[in-house]
């Protein structure tokens, strides 16, 4: 008898240890590559801020990011709006940002009440941007951001597994009386959404809310 409850009690502990031991955040393939405590879900709402690289920064977050509107498209069921620093636009119609399994998501106020935003494809070259359209019950964006853990006061933002790449750049279009500055990831000097040489690289940080 006592044999028997010693054989059970050593098995029940093989079988323990044999499980593996899960550490960090569960990721998806958007943040592969990153720290254990990177996420491809955020757990809490946040705005993004630019955070300059080459020249002093006014505060730790950096110039507040909101959704302006993009290139010119041809479509009449969507418009596509792309980030811009709010200091250039001028409004925040889309107050903050949340981020499920690796898709990006701007979440509109009051007066985009009943429109969804949806990011898509980023290729180098690019401006980040989103297609807005009618609000849908079970969108299919791109599921290629992360909020990566580097060890600075704030998470940063990755696209294509890269955080490192990202610029403001003058946009071409002409949808403001001042220069619209947009994020662009990877700018290319043959570029015809923004011009080249007015870029700068910055880190995309998310401020929690």
């Amino acid at each position: 008898m006592i044999f028997s409850v010693v054989s059970t009690l050593i098995a029940l502990v093989a079988s323990a240890t044999a499980v593996p031991v899960l550490q960090g955040r569960q990721t998806g393939a958007s943040c592969a590559g990153f720290s254990e405590a990177s996420t491809d879900t955020t757990v809490y709402n946040f705005t993004l801020a630019a955070y300059n690289l080459t020249l002093p920064n006014a505060n730790a977050t950096g110039a507040p990011l909101v959704l302006g509107y993009g290139p010119p498209g041809d479509s009449a069921a969507a418009s596509e709006w792309a980030i811009s620093t709010y200091a250039s636009w001028g409004v925040n119609d889309w107050p903050y940002f949340t981020l499920q399994s690796g898709a990006l998501y701007p979440q509109p106020g009051p007066n985009e009440n009943g429109l969804g935003a949806y990011d898509f494809q980023v290729q180098p070259g690019s401006e980040v941007a989103f297609f807005v359209t009618v609000q849908e019950s079970s969108p299919s964006p791109a599921e290629i951001y992360c909020a990566v853990d580097n060890s600075t006061e704030y998470s940063v933002l990755a696209v294509n597994n890269d955080a490192d790449n990202f610029s403001l750049c003058v946009a071409t279009a002409d949808w403001t009386d001042s220069p619209q500055y947009n994020i662009v990831y990877q700018p290319e000097a043959n570029a015809t959404q923004y011009t080249y040489n007015t870029c700068y690289p910055v880190r995309v940080q998310l401020i929690p809310l």
